[in-house]
């Protein structure tokens, strides 16, 4: 539940619908791969993809945005099969970005499922960042099929300074992975070395006059607390919302542990809930692993 504008508690006016084919072959394959099941299904989908769309399939989610997702990735493969992913946390994103159109900034876009959906909305402006050679590539491709002119995309990471790191994948069939390795982490799959750079500085460069974001979403597998000290919380782009991973062993990893995580936003003045706007479970797992983070000073989403 979130509380509406006169302060009574409201159901959720944004339930997103299962993405659909965009076109006719598209339509077929989602059909089949949402119908009934059989024997050997998942082999024949997945040559059916390949040899019908040649591994990328079209669809369009959210509020009519378009992408073309590769369901031989985790992610795509959802999208296929469930017509969603991560819905709760689209869809709030998408509630908070339609009811204050503004500056959304995306770190860790991946292949663009949250740029792109945002970037549909009217009056939103998005930056997506993602430091994968291989996402950028698809995020830009992804924005090319969307005609989206409202899109910046930056090939670089962010973090507390400027310093070069080392990429690495941690599951090969799956884009979402792509994560800043740590000093005692294996190499990985890959090792491409990019450069962070610290988000307040970069926004200074990209945005010609100081606004502040509506939304910052930060999937960057578990470098969250360097990449916000990068962040200048008492300055211009302090953003009204963050919507923020937390996996249960890369943040824990990372932040010590969920009390620490909201010690760190209370200090900085926020509330935390999850992406229902509820209060955080504290000895239960996180709803779809992200946590929502608003300014308290923020007006049109006070939880009940």
């Amino acid at each position: 539940m979130i509380a509406g504008e006169s302060g009574r508690c409201t159901p959720r006016p944004l339930e997103l619908a299962p993405s659909q084919g965009v076109r006719w072959i598209d339509a077929a394959l989602v059909a089949y791969a949402r119908g009934f099941e059989h024997p050997a299904k998942i082999r024949i989908l997945r040559w059916l993809v390949r040899r019908l769309v040649a591994g990328r399939l079209r669809v369009r989610y959210g509020a009519g945005a378009t992408i073309a997702i590769d369901p031989a990735d985790y992610i795509g493969w959802a999208v296929l099969r469930t017509g969603h992913y991560e819905p709760a946390s689209l869809a709030l994103a998408l509630q908070i970005m339609a009811r204050q159109p503004g500056l959304f900034v995306d770190i860790g876009a991946n292949f663009g499922w949250y740029s792109c959906a945002a970037a549909a909305i009217a009056g939103a402006t998005v930056i997506g960042i993602e430091p994968d050679c291989e996402n950028c590539a698809a995020l830009r491709a992804n924005l090319a099929l969307s005609r989206s002119s409202n899109v910046t995309v930056i090939n670089a990471a962010v973090g507390a300074d400027f310093a070069p790191v080392q990429l690495i994948r941690r599951a090969r069939s799956n884009s979402g992975t792509v994560a800043i390795k740590s000093s005692d982490e294996a190499p990985g799959i890959r090792g491409d070395w990019v450069s962070t750079m610290p988000l307040d500085l970069l926004l200074e460069r990209i945005v010609s006059r100081p606004v502040r974001p509506v939304l910052i979403k930060l999937d960057v597998e578990g470098f969250e607390p360097q990449a916000l000290a990068g962040l200048d919380f008492a300055g211009p782009f302090r953003p009204h919302n963050i919507l923020m991973e937390f996996d249960p062993v890369l943040s824990a990893g990372a932040w010590g542990s969920l009390s620490a995580v909201q010690a760190f936003f209370t200090a900085k003045g926020y509330l935390l809930f999850d992406v229902f706007g509820r209060p955080l479970p504290e000895d239960q797992p996180v709803p779809e692993a992200n946590i929502w983070a608003r300014d308290r000073s923020a007006d049109p989403f006070a939880p009940c």
